[in-house]
């Protein structure tokens, strides 16, 4: 299978997940290789130079969807929430206009290790995307589920990851030595780019990649490097977080309920230490692992 260079990227605005689809279209740009299409509603404002932006009714109808769809050969996702429960319409969509690679909006935790859905159910939202897209490989569409474990750069400007860059604190779990996967948006990006670059060996298939495996004390470390600063620490145990966490969960405070997602990336045993519970597949991709002082020193920089 040759590389699928007419590429549809659904949700590439700068505030949109992460920023990740405005990353991820940046990057196929400088490769040079891709013929880029953004699709997004026609209430965003986004809008990239050098890329055809094709604004579709905010529900995104699938009669417009496959219009925008039709003659392309990828639909990259990055959207957000907001349309959970709404992918069947993009992948039906892709299926109607004869795509061949669909790359959901997985990019996250290891959403096929039982133990990481059951810890944070809202990931199930995600394994069912998947399960959607087993049921198309008979209409001709592949999948690559690509997990990335949690973001850096999002993890620890918005105080995710336990520290707070402009007070100088941090809450570190259990001893903080649990080691972790985690990718700037940077990588994330060039493996998108390496994946439609090498579509044979990713075909219906979970795809590990991460900038680099480490643990809290080695960002708290990096952090109080990179601004010259000491930070103060206080500490809690992972069985303290979680059953925190599952109260939030059963009050319905989905946003305070966030750190059993962060529990699930911590703990042994649920599949995100890519190098050692996975396989990954930088590599492969052609995606350098980074240098964790340099990419924290470059986060703080902004």
């Amino acid at each position: 299978m040759s590389a699928l260079t007419k590429v549809v990227v659904v949700g590439a605005s700068s505030a949109g997940m992460a920023n990740l689809g405005a990353s991820i279209v940046e990057e196929l740009k400088a490769d040079g290789t891709f013929e880029i299409t953004v699709v997004s509603r026609k209430s965003s404002s986004t809008s990239i130079k050098g890329v055809n932006v094709l604004k579709l009714e905010d529900s995104f109808p699938q009669d417009e969807l496959e219009n925008a769809f039709a003659g392309k050969d990828a639909v990259v996702m990055t959207t957000n929430f907001q349309v959970f429960g709404q992918e069947d319409k993009f992948i039906n969509a892709a299926v109607k206009a004869g795509v061949k690679r669909f790359i959901p909006s997985e990019f996250g935790s290891n959403t096929r290790n039982l133990n990481t859905l059951t810890m944070f159910p809202m990931m199930g939202a995600k394994a069912r995307v998947i399960s959607e897209l087993k049921a198309k490989e008979a209409n001709g569409l592949s999948w690559t589920a690509l997990c990335v474990g949690m973001f850096l750069d999002m993890g620890l400007v918005t105080g995710f990851m336990g520290y707070d860059l402009k007070e100088h604190t941090a809450t570190i779990w259990d001893d903080g030595n649990q080691r972790f996967s985690s990718s700037t948006r940077a990588s994330i990006a060039k493996a998108v780019s390496g994946v439609l670059k090498h579509p044979k060996d990713t075909t219906n298939q979970y795809v590990f990649v991460s900038s680099f495996e480490t643990s809290m004390n080695e960002l708290l470390s990096a952090l109080e490097k990179a601004q010259g600063a000491k930070y103060s620490i206080s500490h809690t145990t992972a069985g303290e977080e979680v059953a925190d966490g599952k109260a939030m969960l059963a009050k319905g405070d989905f946003m305070k309920s966030h750190k059993l997602l962060l529990a699930a990336n911590l703990l042994p045993g649920y599949g995100n230490n890519f190098a050692e519970e996975e396989k990954l597949w930088n590599d492969i991709l052609g995606v350098p692992q980074e240098d964790i002082d340099d990419a924290v020193a470059q986060i703080v920089r902004g």
